[in-house]
């Protein structure tokens, strides 16, 4: 469900530092999600910030979507375009992640 947030400003925008508002960088937060989620740290005040259930299950969500919007299509287009495809749209997902992750603080 797409919430406006107050914090953020828009639908969709970069994590803030909970406990100080340090913005954090698309690129930290690429970072973190890359192979595993690891948890961002703030460099302004070292508040470590998980990443939601939420965020988790849109993420997989994305991802079953994609697969199965190419399952749907394969019959209908060129194996070119198939392989174009299943390139895109997960790379789109991974470069918009940092727009829409959210995280909590951990204690």
């Amino acid at each position: 469900m797409l919430r406006f947030s107050k914090e953020r400003g828009v639908f969709f925008g970069i994590q803030k530092c909970e406990t100080c508002g340090y913005q954090f960088t698309w690129k930290e937060i690429q970072k973190a999600i890359r192979w595993t989620y690891k948890p961002l740290v703030c460099k302004k005040c070292g508040t470590k910030h998980n990443v939601t259930k939420q965020t988790r299950l849109l993420l997989v969500l994305s991802a079953g979507a994609i697969v199965g919007f190419l399952l749907f299509i394969v019959i209908d287009i060129s194996f070119v375009l198939l392989l174009l495809l299943s390139i895109l749209l997960p790379l789109i997902v991974i470069l918009l992640y940092p727009y829409f992750a959210k995280y909590k603080a951990t204690s």
